[in-house]
């Protein structure tokens, strides 16, 4: 089975370790259970602590680029418990570290380096990037209601189309998010994310990806902001 290494930043692929997608989920069924793929993605649990370095390029409309330094740390807390922290750092502006805390069958705690934590701070950018703290935690794949619509081939892999929707969206939080997950590897490639609108207001892409000792690895993924045109860059550096 392929692997990619993930990159728990997200709708997409988080953790800095090479995780093989469930055997359990490469049934002969069509459509499998969205709750029980929704799950499966979020409850990869890292193999061993690691450290990623990456930068993130924000390209605004006017072509004016921001350059921020990123480092993503993974901390095993034991075999249930992890935590990915994420490091921000750019000239003129203050250090910005948020720390998610993953427990299985619990939902995510996000916490700041700076304030105590509300639930509407995760819907808030990191590094002025397209990306919300909610993103880095793959927070949709917590909602109660997953579905899979349909399989469909994108960027010539074969995917489950799943549809994760928020029961409840207060101010400013997402309505629903239609992601591609490659049937294969688990991994998230495509995500469409919904407010009230009918078009999508972000959307998600993984742009590279590099094989090396049999593994993927995430070279590169890319959030757009529909509205404002910026375009947000995360590129790891892969050693």
């Amino acid at each position: 089975m392929k692997q990619f290494v993930t990159i728990r930043a997200a709708l997409v692929l988080v953790a800095a370790t090479a995780l093989p997608f469930p055997h359990r989920l490469a049934a002969e069924d069509a459509l499998p259970n969205g709750a029980r793929l929704a799950r499966a993605i979020r409850e990869l649990i890292p193999e061993k602590d690691a450290e990623l370095p990456a930068t993130m390029e924000v390209i605004m409309r006017e072509r004016k680029r921001l350059i921020t330094e990123v480092v993503i740390q993974i901390e095993k807390l034991g075999p249930e418990k992890w935590k990915t922290i994420y490091k921000a750092k750019r000239n003129g502006k203050p250090p910005e570290q948020w720390t998610v805390h993953h427990e299985l069958g619990q939902p995510n705690c996000y916490v700041s380096n700076t304030a105590t934590t509300k639930r509407p701070d995760i819907y808030s950018t990191f590094a002025d990037s397209s990306l919300y703290i909610a993103d880095l935690g793959m927070d949709f794949l917590h909602w109660p209601d997953q579905v899979i619509l349909k399989t469909q081939r994108r960027k010539s892999r074969l995917c489950y189309v799943l549809e994760s929707r928020n029961p409840g969206p207060a101010k400013g939080e997402y309505h629903r998010v239609v992601s591609w997950v490659d049937k294969k590897t688990g991994g998230i490639l495509l995500a469409d994310i919904y407010t009230a609108e009918t078009k999508p207001v972000k959307q998600f892409a993984v742009k590279g990806l590099t094989k090396k000792d049999g593994l993927w690895h995430v070279d590169e993924i890319e959030m757009r902001d529909t509205k404002s045109r910026v375009r947000s860059r995360l590129q790891f550096h892969l050693k």
